[in-house]
């Protein structure tokens, strides 16, 4: 018996592929998608290492929206209308304005990868307006204020709290960067010298001086604390840690900023929380006593003085001081 040839149109010819094919493919689910955005950046584009790591909290953010407020639709289905509806759900959230911008910036670069990667046709993000960087009021706390939320968390009992308390006051007195305090590890504090060394933007280093209030809250942290912690590399241990995920053993960013806001409004003081903040309030106190400008430009690690003068914030009372310092009364000079 002859066999009948098969014909062309009786072979299921497969369709091209498509966005949606691609979608559906297991090796562009969203993890592999961001590890390989990731290793865009920093081998292809040349980002530091923290700027990698910034853009990926800030497309992991995107990714929690899309999931929480449009049910179904992945980082491959987003049009214009959801990066924009997105940073207008951040600005509710009180989000300040270059921080918005920053996220508007990583959805660019994410959706500028995933179009080189022929896996959207688009960019959504291309031409959606960001806000502008000048527009942000930097907000300080007082002395006062920050006086305040230090010592509501220092009454706390919760382990919770006992921990967060030395964060509120390396924050204050220090003025390290968010990143910065999350991956600090334990071989960077040297408590007999009052260093901290740090890794800062850019990868580079310097070191920042402990004053001696800090002191004997880091060595109660070292000594007492951390016996109820997770064992870990890491100076701040999060004792709310998974043992099973990503961030055993020390917080993630976004763990540190609930923590910064749940003090600020428990301690009753006005204003958003954020653990940026804490960095204006630093600076502005090194002037406000007398530091050199030049001074606090090494102390938080800006390579451009003008970064440094956009922390800086003094009322006229402060001015005030100054000039009267400057300019004695007659009889009262040296």
């Amino acid at each position: 018996m002859t066999m009948k040839k098969e014909s062309t149109a009786d072979k299921a010819v497969p369709p091209p592929i498509t966005d949606i094919d691609r979608r559906q493919h297991p090796t562009v689910d969203e993890p592999t998608l961001l590890a390989a955005f990731d290793t865009h950046l920093r081998l292809t584009l040349g980002r530091s290492e923290r700027t990698a790591q910034t853009y990926g909290v800030h497309v992991r953010t995107f990714c929690r929206y899309l999931e929480e407020h449009h049910r179904g639709v992945t980082l491959l289905d987003a049009k214009t209308m959801h990066v924009k509806a997105f940073l207008l759900h951040q600005a509710a959230r009180g989000l300040a304005p270059a921080s918005r911008a920053n996220q508007g910036c990583a959805l660019r670069a994410l959706f500028a990868f995933l179009v080189e990667e022929d896996l959207v046709r688009h960019n959504p993000a291309e031409g959606v307006r960001l806000p502008s960087r000048g527009s942000e009021r930097t907000e300080v706390y007082s002395e006062d204020e920050a006086d305040t939320i230090i010592g509501w968390a220092a009454d706390q009992d919760s382990i919770r709290w006992r921990v967060g308390h030395v964060v509120l006051a390396t924050f204050r007195y220090t003025g390290l960067r968010l990143t910065e305090l999350v991956t600090l590890r334990l071989d960077q504090v040297d408590l007999s010298t009052r260093r901290i060394s740090v890794i800062g933007k850019g990868d580079k280093p310097r070191t920042v001086p402990i004053p001696p209030v800090l002191v004997p809250v880091l060595t109660d942290c070292l000594n007492v604390i951390r016996l109820a912690l997770p064992a870990s590399q890491f100076f701040f241990a999060n004792p709310g840690s998974s043992p099973t995920g990503r961030y055993h053993g020390r917080y993630c960013p976004r763990s540190v900023q609930d923590l910064v806001q749940d003090a600020g409004e428990q301690a009753g003081v006005a204003g958003r929380h954020f653990p940026h903040r804490w960095r204006h309030s630093y600076a502005t106190s090194l002037l406000r006593h007398g530091v050199d400008i030049h001074k606090v430009q090494r102390l938080l690690g800006h390579s451009n003085i003008n970064t440094t003068i956009r922390y800086l914030h003094l009322n006229d009372a402060d001015l005030a001081d100054a000039v009267d310092l400057a300019f004695p009364a007659p009889g009262m000079g040296s």
